[in-house]
């Protein structure tokens, strides 16, 4: 998840490649789902209520016949406890779908935010 950069038009790409509000791989992915298991998951402790909204999901080949490049757009809405507060985000999803067997899988996936500064507490849920 690339920081989002604010910037003029013409002086660069708008999100950094640098930076990352998280940088997930395989293993690091299976320990956050293993950590939520525990007691020692205090920021999804009450667990959050999320709804997730894809729209403009578009395909387009990859190189490879055997992958996929799809974007779309997101929109996360969460709220916690009892308040009437709850968080917004919203970007735009780049996945990259590999077929294995029959079936398509997630290979790559990186969400584009479109706020520069997240207004969230924490962002402990799956995006």
């Amino acid at each position: 998840m690339p920081v989002r950069m604010t910037r003029e038009r013409g002086q660069g790409a708008d999100a950094s490649e640098e930076m990352q509000f998280f940088w997930d791989d395989r293993a690091t992915l299976g320990l956050r789902v293993q950590r939520l298991k525990t007691d020692f998951a205090w920021a999804e402790d009450p667990p959050s209520r999320t709804r997730r909204f894809v729209t403009n999901v578009r395909i387009r080949p990859a190189d490879d016949p055997d992958q996929l490049d799809v974007r779309s757009y997101l929109l996360i809405y969460r709220n916690r406890g009892d308040t009437a507060r709850h968080d917004l985000i919203s970007g735009e999803r780049h996945d990259r779908l590999r077929r294995v067997g029959a079936a398509w899988k997630l290979a790559r996936r990186s969400f584009v935010v479109d706020q520069a500064v997240l207004g969230t507490r924490n962002l402990a849920i799956f995006v």
